[in-house]
């Protein structure tokens, strides 16, 4: 009304009926492609800003699922069960795994590619304060890549995952539950 267009004008300029217009001014349209929204607006003299926020953790790939597969078969003997919930309602965050021994269990996350080493780190530490664990494996694919992001981070890293990785695998190889985090490279 505003800027003087019926439904139906509004409609034959953007492309769409005027019964979809409609629809869509009373919110009744269930599926709205964007194009059509900034059409409508761009027609109204109205801008449509667009901005994305994070959602949680992308979904993962077939490479991840790889991962996690040698690093069960490189431990055979312990139990591994596979995107376990953190536990608290409503939360959709989920270890990527959880491996357990005799009398101790310990959450692993699984990374094909390092890109944001200090959001990683954020995001660990609140799962882990959220899930109230002390510890984690972090999983990270044995990549040039993924080498040289641990190297160029190496002290960042260090406070948060105090045990060499190769002395986790010993520990886990046996049995135990390494002493503290670590950055496990297969």
């Amino acid at each position: 009304m505003t800027a003087g267009l019926s439904q139906t004008h509004l409609g034959s300029v953007v492309g769409i009926s005027s019964s979809e217009v409609s629809r869509i001014e009373l919110g009744q349209s269930q599926h709205v492609p964007y194009l059509t929204l900034v059409l409508l607006a761009s027609a109204l003299g109205l801008d449509l800003p667009l901005r994305t926020f994070p959602g949680g953790d992308p979904i993962r790939d077939a490479a991840q699922i790889g991962l996690l597969a040698r690093f069960r078969s490189r431990l055979p003997d312990l139990r591994h069960v596979a995107e376990v919930p953190l536990g608290i309602h409503g939360d959709q965050r989920a270890w990527d795994e959880v491996m357990s021994g005799q009398g101790w269990s310990i959450p692993v996350e699984a990374e094909t590619r390092l890109r944001d080493v200090q959001a990683l780190e954020r995001r660990l530490a609140l799962k882990l304060r959220d899930s109230q664990r002390d510890r984690l494996i972090l999983l990270v694919a044995d990549t040039r890549h993924n080498r040289l992001t641990l190297r160029l981070s190496g002290e960042s890293l260090a406070g948060a995952f105090p045990v060499p990785g190769r002395d986790a695998l010993r520990e886990l190889d046996v049995g135990r539950c390494p002493a503290g985090s670590a950055v496990v490279i297969l």
